[in-house]
């Protein structure tokens, strides 16, 4: 993935650049880094990226991302807004759906999987985030489409996260809980840090060559990220992460 990142509002000038990217087989992303906190800004880049480019290159999923979103979600949805929460889920889940569908739409599969996940929040109380990632765990288990296959091998990439011990669901819980209730700014920021890294893998696994998803001609034409004021919190952070994984990768 390119990021290439302006700061004072230069508007017009990305999304000049977005258009011309648009006219070949690149994904293109433009978040301006002023609007939406880190969650909101990491859910428009990869539903842009997964918009079906002209050229037909296929579209790009995100079945880490889509785990690891739905499990940081899952830790604000005490205010038991279920309109907002099936909403919510749908949109994160449609991440993974490789079909083009027309904006705000989802696929059945992505309707029966939100509402088994409806199902398992209780009738009153806190949502308890464990029993949520159990209940997604178990549902992407079930389902024998290519989005379920997707979302078992997405969730297994949490196995390696710190103190999972192996365990996809340890790995999941502990990335909520780092996100929503951090005992530090550090945990947070590692947690950040994971979900851009969740992005970084999906998007270097659909140019793998053994990935059917982008074909072989086409696959120089990696993502491009264009980010407007750049020096907002949600913009910075997200920048930030990515220079942390390159960092990590040479190490």
């Amino acid at each position: 993935m390119l990021a290439k990142a302006l700061d004072g509002g230069e508007g017009e000038v990305l999304r000049e650049l977005r258009a011309t990217a648009r006219q070949g087989h690149t994904p293109v992303a433009l978040l301006d880094g002023s609007g939406p906190g880190f969650h909101e800004a990491l859910l428009s880049v990869a539903e842009q990226f997964a918009a079906p480019a002209p050229g037909g290159t296929g579209r790009l999923t995100f079945p880490r991302l889509t785990c690891g979103l739905l499990a940081v979600a899952s830790g604000g949805w005490n205010g038991r807004d279920p309109g907002r929460i099936r909403s919510e889920t749908q949109r994160i889940l449609r991440l993974s759906d490789a079909r083009a569908r027309p904006p705000g739409s989802a696929g059945r599969w992505c309707g029966r999987l939100a509402a088994r996940l409806m199902s398992s929040l209780p009738d009153s109380g806190p949502v308890v985030v464990e029993v949520l990632v159990e209940a997604s765990l178990e549902a992407y288990s079930e389902g024998m489409s290519s989005p379920y296959r997707r979302l078992r091998r997405g969730a297994v990439w949490y196995r390696d996260h710190p103190n999972a011990d192996g365990n996809p669901k340890l790995g999941l819980i502990h990335l909520s809980r780092h996100y929503g209730t951090p005992v530090s700014a550090a945990a947070r920021a590692h947690a950040e840090h994971h979900l851009v890294r969740a992005l970084l893998a999906d998007v270097a696994d659909a140019y793998s060559a053994s990935s059917g998803v982008v074909p072989r001609a086409h696959r120089a034409d990696r993502p491009l990220l264009l980010i407007d004021n750049a020096r907002a919190p949600a913009a910075r952070r997200l920048l930030q992460s990515v220079l942390h994984d390159r960092a990590d990768q040479t190490d």
